[in-house]
């Protein structure tokens, strides 16, 4: 994951903060959780709980996948769903699902997208803490940068729209439907279908929000 550094004073706050903005960093929080770590069975009793996507119109794509998963949630088993993240995402070896935007854009890993994302995230004054033991690339870190530009913290006033969406063009959009491809074709998944089905859902809606934005 991202922490900030004492550069986050560059970023340019918006004059007011939408309702949805709420909304968006809290999806992108979640997909965030779910790729860093398997779901605890806390967690999951959770998501099974909770009410309608925010921000989601009742027929749409993104308030489906949200059913799906809530409806997978309410049925796994934390264990399993463990088992079914290491089997795909951390098998000894090649895993079955590489998790880092580099292997997507260029078929490798460790490479020239990486060193651009370093470089954007550190015009950001961003950098990965120091307890991550996974690449910036990740896309639960992209997730969290995400997180942090539409919401800011206690310290740091969020983003300018341009550049949520500057970023999530750069570094999310290029491959983020090859990787829910990926998830969704394996048969190493079935929890992590829905969870890559609602993130290919809410990345598709910001696309759109982006272009008549």
């Amino acid at each position: 994951m991202m922490t900030a550094t004492a550069n986050v004073s560059r970023f340019t706050p918006k004059m007011e903060e939408q309702p949805e903005d709420g909304a968006r960093a809290g999806l992108y929080a979640l997909v965030a959780h779910l790729f860093y770590s398997p779901p605890s069975a806390q967690l999951l009793s959770s998501i099974a709980d909770a009410d309608t996507a925010d921000g989601a119109d009742a027929g749409s794509r993104l308030a489906a996948a949200w059913r799906d998963l809530r409806q997978a949630a309410a049925g796994a088993d934390a264990a399993a769903v463990k088992q079914e993240y290491d089997n795909a995402f951390v098998s000894i070896g090649r895993a079955p699902v590489f998790l880092l935007g580099s292997f997507y854009v260029t078929g490798f890993l460790m490479e020239k997208p990486l060193v651009q994302l370093r470089e954007d995230l550190a015009r950001l004054g961003l950098s990965r803490k120091e307890t991550s033991f996974e690449s910036e690339d990740h896309i639960s870190a992209l997730c969290d940068v995400m997180r942090f530009l539409i919401a800011g913290d206690g310290v740091t006033a969020p983003a300018a729209l341009a550049a949520q969406r500057d970023f999530f063009r750069r570094h999310l959009q290029p491959w983020y439907p090859a990787l829910c491809a990926a998830i969704e074709t394996t048969g190493e998944t079935d929890f992590y279908k829905k969870v890559a089905a609602l993130a290919r859902a809410f990345f598709d809606l910001e696309v759109e929000a982006f272009e008549i934005a």
